[in-house]
């Protein structure tokens, strides 16, 4: 997880600007799944709080939470955003060595960051951490499919490619449902799914977009300006000047319980 946690080195400030937060929904209705006495969540590859706050909000006044992030910038503006909440800890750490004792936790949650993880690694230390009856979830944010974001990644893809700065994450995918299921330690998954909506002007959908790996890495290789000019001009051919155009999410929430 460390060596990725680095690509996202400068990322921080404007990843916890324009990156949407998670529906406190989705954290909300973990809780009733867990029936350990651990009164402890953990967020995983917690970066700069943006799955962080929504949970926080969600549990009990009763409850703490461990927020554990490899990398040096998110950690930095993750410590800021909780330094006046005594319940939240802040702790350098990766997926797969969680500075957590056995059996201390009854939610482990995994945000998008589960794409960085080495998986089986990531399961080890989940079924280390999480007390009998705890909950493990993996929740993700996904944009649906618009004509604005299709021609975007299309873009992002195709100069990539040229740039040969394509990152291949195939060994780091999200695990199935029945994937989840058959974790050793861990019951039968589920998942659900919630939907929402924002909206975004033309300058906020580019600063979204800047802040995925992807495209962070086609900066790197070609710069900023370049990049931001095709950002706006596609933007320009779907959003009129001074509107906002709405985007609608999926978090998909896939959850097991701890034997």
């Amino acid at each position: 997880m460390q060596e990725h946690a680095e690509r996202f080195e400068g990322l921080a400030e404007a990843y916890a600007l324009y990156r949407p937060d998670y529906p406190a929904r989705a954290f909300r209705e973990l809780l009733p799944l867990s029936t350990s006495d651990r009164a402890l969540a953990v967020d995983v590859g917690a970066g700069p709080g943006t799955s962080t706050r929504p949970m926080r909000a969600a549990l009990p006044a009763s409850w703490l939470v461990t927020a554990v992030e490899p990398g040096r910038d998110m950690r930095r503006v993750l410590a800021r955003s909780f330094r006046e909440d005594p319940r939240v800890q802040v702790t350098d750490g990766t997926a797969e060595a969680l500075p957590l004792p056995r059996g201390s936790a009854g939610l482990v949650v995994a945000c998008s960051a589960f794409h960085c993880f080495d998986a089986q690694g990531f399961f080890a230390e989940a079924r280390r951490v999480t007390a009998p009856g705890g909950v493990l979830a993996l929740l993700r944010n996904r944009m649906v499919p618009t004509p604005l974001s299709e021609e975007i990644m299309a873009h992002v893809t195709r100069a990539a490619r040229q740039a040969g700065a394509l990152w291949d994450i195939s060994g780091h995918r999200e695990p199935t449902v029945r994937e989840l299921s058959s974790v050793e330690g861990f019951k039968t998954a589920r998942s659900r799914t919630y939907r929402w909506s924002e909206t975004r002007d033309r300058r906020g959908v580019v600063d979204f977009y800047l802040t995925r790996s992807s495209v962070w890495s086609l900066v790197r290789r070609v710069g900023l300006g370049p990049v931001m000019r095709d950002l706006e001009e596609i933007c320009a051919r779907h959003i009129e000047k001074d509107t906002a155009a709405p985007l609608e999410w999926e978090t998909t929430v896939k959850w097991t319980q701890r034997r």
